[in-house]
């Protein structure tokens, strides 16, 4: 069974089978994501992906549910281009918890936090363990930023070079130019790599090893990080095809992961 939380009614989901339903948490945003693409980018494209997802395919360990998804998250970064809407990081810690409490007081002992925005990495990584503790839930982060998530989806697609990948991007864009078209403004598209203190030296980068605390602004003049001039939406496609199927098996893994 697969299903969004707020298509059941109060006894479908208490009658669940609790010891094998697994909820998922989708975590996304609303921020800017440079001149060419809607503030609601990474809800719009999670939001896809699930419906895709629940169209396309079977969860025979059990019950698969998605609760419904945040489109607000920890955005503070973006703040100083138009259209970002953020929770401070107290808020957001409380919003996250209480619905997780909500969650497990409907009786649920597998929940995984499903993030599109990697502002929210952080925060996801850390509460957690928090929930853990406080709920006596398994919990999991699956977060497609700052892991090797589309690694596999990018090979034999990836045009741009080692920073086209990261906010408002070739990957980005390719997506939102399948999922909803008409809201990309591709003649407004820009590539723009990070500024140079934090691309060329060995140390102090946006993928690490070690790192700064930057706001866009300190990155990039255009809000863009990334190389969204090659994106197209046949790669859209295939991406999300790719991302359904490797979900697939990872969601299987968290089936058979009990602690």
């Amino acid at each position: 069974m697969i299903s969004k939380w707020e298509n059941l009614t109060r006894d479908e989901l208490a009658a669940i089978d609790k010891d094998s339903a697994i909820v998922f948490l989708p975590t996304a945003a609303t921020e800017q994501h440079g001149p060419h693409l809607p503030v609601g980018t990474d809800a719009i494209i999670l939001s896809q992906l699930i419906d895709h997802f629940i169209a396309t395919q079977s969860f025979d360990e059990g019950a698969l549910i998605f609760a419904p998804l945040l489109n607000v998250g920890k955005s503070n970064e973006h703040m100083g281009f138009a259209g970002t809407i953020t929770y401070g990081t107290q808020t957001y810690y409380s919003v996250l918890h209480d619905i997780a409490g909500a969650i497990a007081a409907s009786g649920f002992k597998k929940l995984v936090l499903f993030n599109s925005h990697g502002g929210n990495t952080d925060m996801l990584n850390m509460i957690s363990r928090d929930l853990r503790i406080d709920f006596t839930m398994d919990v999991f982060v699956f977060d497609w930023w700052f892991t090797s998530f589309w690694d596999k989806g990018l090979e034999g697609l990836k045009e741009s070079g080692t920073y086209g990948v990261f906010h408002a991007c070739e990957l980005e864009t390719s997506l939102m130019l399948h999922a909803a078209p008409e809201t990309v403004h591709m003649e407004l598209a820009v590539d723009e790599d990070p500024v140079e203190a934090l691309r060329d030296n060995d140390f102090v980068t946006l993928f690490g090893p070690y790192n700064a605390g930057w706001k866009t602004k300190d990155v990039t003049k255009s809000g863009v990080i990334g190389a969204p001039t090659y994106a197209t939406a046949e790669k859209g496609k295939k991406l999300f095809d790719y991302a359904v199927k490797e979900l697939k098996d990872i969601i299987s893994a968290f089936a058979k992961t009990n602690y």
